[in-house]
Formats: C-alpha cells, sequence, structure tokens
C-alpha cells in the first residue's frame, strides 16, 4: 500500500519535497482553486484548505477513511490566525496520523552571536520569532505525533538568496557582519522525509547546512560569479545582535541525515543561469 502524505503549505519547499515522494499517495493543500490544479494521475491531489477558514476545514473528509497519514505543514507563520491554529490542530487530530512534522525557522534562537544547536534554547528577540514559536508550541503540545524542524535560510533551484538585490544593485538592509546560516532546499526535504519516517515523535531538529558564513562574505562571493559590482549595506538603526551560528552536528546524529550541499561555494555556481 502506498504512503499516504499530506501537504499543508504548497510552496517552495513542498514542491521540492513532492520530487522525492514521487509514487507515494499525495494531497497538497491550495487556498483556493484558482491555482494551476494538481495531476491526480500522477498520485497527487489537490485539497482547498484554508487554515483559518472552518468551512474549508470539511474538505479534509476525503482522509476520514486513509491510515497512517504523515503530514507536513508549511504554512508561514504570517498566515496564520493564531486564534483558530489550536483548533485546526484538533480538526487534524481527527485524521490517523502516522507522523505530522512542522516546518519550523531558526529564527527562534533569536540574533545573539552564538552556537546553537537542535537542543539549544530559544531566545525570543522579535514579533517574528514570538509567532513562530507560539505556532511550535501549539504543534508539539497537541498535534498528535508531532515534531518540529527549525530551517536556516533555505536556498536552491529558482531560488537564491539575495540574487535579486545583487543584480539590481540594491541595498542589502542588513549588517555585513552578521550571520547568514544556509540549507540547500534537496537537503531540507531529505531530513523532512527521514524524520517523518521514524518512530520517535516530539523531536525537534535543525536543517542547516552547518557552515554560518558573515554577509558580508556570503554577498561578495555571489557578486563575484554573478559579475556584478560588490554589494553595499546599510545597517542603519538595526540594533539588533549579529546573528545565531547554526550547529547541525546534533540532528545528524541523532537522525542519519547527512546534507550533501554541505558549502554553498560549491552548490550555487550550479545553481546560475
Amino acid at each position: 500500500m502506498k504512503q499516504i502524505n499530506l501537504i499543508i503549505g504548497y510552496g517552495y519547499l513542498g514542491r521540492r519535497l513532492l520530487e522525492i515522494l514521487c509514487g507515494e499517495r499525495n494531497y497538497l493543500s491550495n487556498r483556493s482553486d484558482k491555482k494551476k490544479t494538481i495531476n491526480s494521475a500522477n498520485g497527487n491531489h489537490q485539497i482547498i484548505l484554508n487554515i483559518n477558514d472552518r468551512q474549508s476545514w470539511a474538505n479534509l473528509n476525503i482522509l476520514s477513511n486513509e491510515h497512517s497519514i504523515r503530514i507536513y505543514f508549511m504554512v508561514p507563520p504570517s498566515k496564520i490566525d493564531r486564534l483558530v491554529f489550536s483548533h485546526f490542530i484538533e480538526r487534524l487530530n481527527k485524521l490517523d496520523i502516522q507522523n505530522s512534522i512542522l516546518v519550523s525557522s531558526t529564527v527562534v534562537y533569536g540574533n545573539k552571536d552564538r552556537i546553537v544547536n537542535a537542543d539549544s534554547g530559544v531566545n525570543i528577540d522579535s514579533e517574528r520569532a514570538e509567532r513562530q514559536y507560539f505556532l511550535e508550541q501549539e504543534w508539539l503540545a497537541a498535534v498528535k505525533k508531532g515534531s518540529v524542524i527549525r530551517f536556516a535560510g533555505i536556498y536552491g533551484p529558482d531560488r537564491i538568496i539575495g540574487k535579486n538585490e545583487i543584480l539590481k544593485g540594491r541595498t542589502i538592509n542588513s549588517d555585513p557582519d552578521g550571520w547568514l546560516n544556509l540549507i540547500h532546499a534537496d537537503d531540507g526535504v531529505k531530513l523532512l522525509r527521514r524524520i517523518a519516517a521514524m518512530s520517535e515523535h516530539g523531536l525537534i531538529e535543525l536543517a542547516s547546512d552547518g557552515y554560518p558564513i558573515k554577509r558580508s562574505q556570503y554577498y561578495s562571493f555571489l557578486a563575484d560569479i554573478l559579475k556584478q559590482a560588490p554589494a553595499n549595506f546599510n545597517h542603519g538603526n538595526n540594533i539588533r545582535g549579529v546573528g545565531r551560528r547554526c550547529d547541525n552536528r546534533l540532528t545528524i546524529t541523532r537522525t542519519g541525515w547527512q546534507p550533501e550541499h554541505s558549502n554553498f561555494r560549491k552548490s550555487i555556481p550550479d545553481l546560475i543561469k
């Protein structure tokens, strides 16, 4: 019997995930039917689902009689009404869940210059971090067989951090001495799938290539390979710290996952067209 997957929040990362779930039965949520429909001939099916619209939750009934569903939740916190999130989780719990994974962000570690791993304490120093951490806590406390993966900055095909800014000569509104943590999308979705297949639940893991880089060095490298002028930075009145440095070794040890794209200097040139 084919594995059944429910991807809630079918964006960039979801599309990359779908590629490695090929051959399984995949249900992909869209907020409306105005987007391109999914080709059911490939075993993929579209569900119209808006987290904030309780009436749309009835569309999950299509999965009511299915067993051992793996849920991948990828909706950005800014798109979620926190007052209804716990009720949405209650609706999900009516399904026969094998594993449920929330895609989160390393923003919850805050902007203090420190080394963090999957077990490091959070440092909620911004509204964005507070929203993200709230969803994590709700998810782990309420959903059946839930886990969380905190993602560093995602790059991959058709998505290179800072490319448009460099090509258009825009000023980078950030601290050049701040840390940038990266994860190739394909490595990220492989970690997602690995954890979804594990028997342990309640996990919090870290999706990062493990090689933090100063923003000035990253954008200098990017400008060179794009054959553009060096980036200009405007730190302005930004009094936030220079940021965390993500260490993925604990996650590698616990999951057996190993990122293939551990050096962005080797990976990004292959993505430049």
